[in-house]
């Protein structure tokens, strides 16, 4: 394109997302789809403005390239900007990829522009407590967590002596000394729920608030479908102890949590938590803040294209 022209879509990639096998994610986006103009996040938070900047700038197409949590920043720019009818494409090129599980990506990236594709997507939005007391808002594609899974989370993102460590050693074993290290010392939290304006209190290791059915890089709590249009699907893990939690831990990961006593799900359209104790919440795989936390279905939809 000559200088100053503008291509029909903006690629935003996080070159730190995943491993790409081969030809290394530009090539591909030089080679497939040679009209997208190309930006690259450099830190956390980057794909935000980026996603921003993209719908201000006036493309057509915005396309998030890295793992789930790529798209769920460049979503929020978007999103803020007031971008509900930009087209929302993403290339799953990062560890987890949950959003496009189960989905059939395309096998040119070219394929992206085609509207064929696209689909209306609902988007989840939370408001939580910031760690100076301030709420604070976000909106997520894929999931939330309140619980044993954020506080492992927490713990993982942890700048601790140890932790730099064991991260450049490895991921998965820093993720396993954290989950070790929480469920050594896990006891279930009493929280007040609410549940589409129903009030309970409860004594649970988890609350999940998905979008998508799995989470994780392909785990689930037993179901495989998402919620239907327009709800949320609010999942709780009660009743367990740590012995309990353990079993159930090895459940999900084997694919065979289905009909466990200890997974309650439910779908509604709001959820609402809070506990005397603040517990960590974790959206769409990044520690935002902390309860009181609210989640809902966001009044607009996106249009998606994977």
């Amino acid at each position: 394109m000559a200088a100053g022209e503008r291509g029909p879509a903006v690629c935003i990639v996080n070159p730190a997302s995943g491993v790409q096998r081969g030809r290394t994610i530009e090539q591909r986006i030089a080679t497939e789809l040679p009209e997208a103009d190309c930006w690259f996040t450099r830190h956390p938070g980057h794909g935000i403005a980026l996603g921003r900047q993209a719908v201000e700038d006036g493309y057509g197409t915005v396309v998030a390239v890295g793992g789930d949590g790529t798209l769920s920043e460049v979503a929020n720019g978007v999103l803020v900007a007031g971008g509900e009818k930009v087209r929302l494409a993403y290339v799953p090129a990062g560890t987890c990829n949950d959003f496009a599980r189960g989905l059939r990506p395309v096998a040119d990236l070219g394929g992206l522009l085609d509207r064929a594709r696209d689909r209306e997507t609902d988007v989840g939005e939370v408001t939580f407590t910031r760690p100076d007391g301030t709420r604070g808002h976000r909106y997520f594609l894929v999931s939330c967590t309140v619980g044993l899974i954020s506080v492992i989370g927490q713990r993982f993102t942890e700048k601790t002596p140890a932790n730099r460590v064991l991260k450049r050693l490895n991921l998965q074993l820093a993720e396993t000394a954290s989950s070790i290290r929480t469920l050594a010392r896990w006891r279930p939290v009493a929280v007040r729920l609410e549940l589409d304006g129903e009030p309970s209190h409860q004594i649970i290791t988890n609350l999940a608030v998905l979008k998508v059915p799995y989470f994780a890089g392909g785990l689930t709590f037993g179901r495989a479908e998402p919620p239907r249009a327009g709800y949320l699907d609010a999942v709780r893990v009660a009743g367990v102890g740590r012995a309990g939690v353990a079993g159930l831990m090895w459940r999900v990961f084997r694919g065979a949590a289905a009909g466990h006593p200890a997974i309650h799900r439910q779908e509604v359209r709001t959820v609402r938590v809070d506990a005397d104790s603040p517990l960590p919440v974790e959206v769409d795989g990044e520690i935002v803040g902390r309860t009181p936390a609210e989640f809902s279905i966001h009044q607009s939809r996106l249009t998606t294209v994977v």
